[in-house]
């Protein structure tokens, strides 16, 4: 199974889709910041539109979306915020919206906060056979590593470094601070922030036991 994922769109057009199609995606992810405080909502059905290609379309709202567009995300249902979403037997769950920031953004979390809206959305899930099982898609990236610097500071999300310590996803996919594209780790689980300008490739194969990552990339979009 081959995963695409873009970050931060702020509500423009997709730039170089047909480039992105040609990767042959099962599954579109974007991991928040679709619009740009609810402007340009068209972008929203754009993607819902690449579903014709036979592509499964996940979404998350980043912290600059607001009630109006997490109602259109709903609408065409592709949000997956707080969410359990299993394809192939390998399950990805979504973690919107971001710690706080100081720009007051519509959809913003305490770190407490962030860390129970994940704890809700797993309540009913056996932890031992979720932990180093699943794919976390989420805004914010975890604080202090490489998906969270600007300059020589960490603006990242303690709670998301918390869960991913705790729960080990395979793969962590999350976005928001434009200037961090990379592929990170911690301990085993990936982290990868594709940034604004770039997109991840990625081949996910269930092994029954494990879940294999192959041919993990980051592309320019243009």
């Amino acid at each position: 199974m081959r995963i695409i994922s873009l970050t931060d769109l702020h509500g423009k057009p997709l730039q170089n889709i047909n480039r992105i199609i040609e990767y042959e995606p099962d599954i579109l992810i974007v991991s928040g910041d679709i619009t740009h405080f609810g402007r340009d909502l068209k972008i929203i059905k754009q993607l819902k539109e690449l579903e014709e290609k036979n592509i499964k379309i996940m979404v998350i709202p980043g912290n600059c979306d607001n009630n109006e567009a997490i109602e259109e995300l709903n609408k065409y249902n592709i949000n997956i915020d707080k969410k359990i979403i299993e394809i192939n037997k390998i399950k990805f769950i979504g973690l919107g919206g971001s710690n706080t920031t100081p720009f007051n953004t519509p959809n913003e979390y305490t770190e407490e906060e962030l860390y129970n809206n994940f704890k809700e959305t797993v309540k009913n899930q056996n932890k031992e056979e979720l932990v180093n099982n699943f794919i976390l898609v989420c805004h914010a990236p975890p604080k202090n590593t490489m998906a969270d610097r600007v300059g020589n500071e960490n603006f990242g999300s303690s709670a998301i470094r918390k869960i991913i310590e705790e729960y080990r996803p395979i793969l962590t996919i999350c976005g928001h601070i434009h200037e961090s594209r990379c592929i990170d780790k911690i301990n085993d689980s990936y982290i990868v922030n594709p940034s604004q300008n770039c997109f991840l490739v990625c081949d996910i194969y269930n092994l029954k036991k494990e879940i294999l990552l192959k041919n993990m990339e980051l592309f320019d979009i243009l």
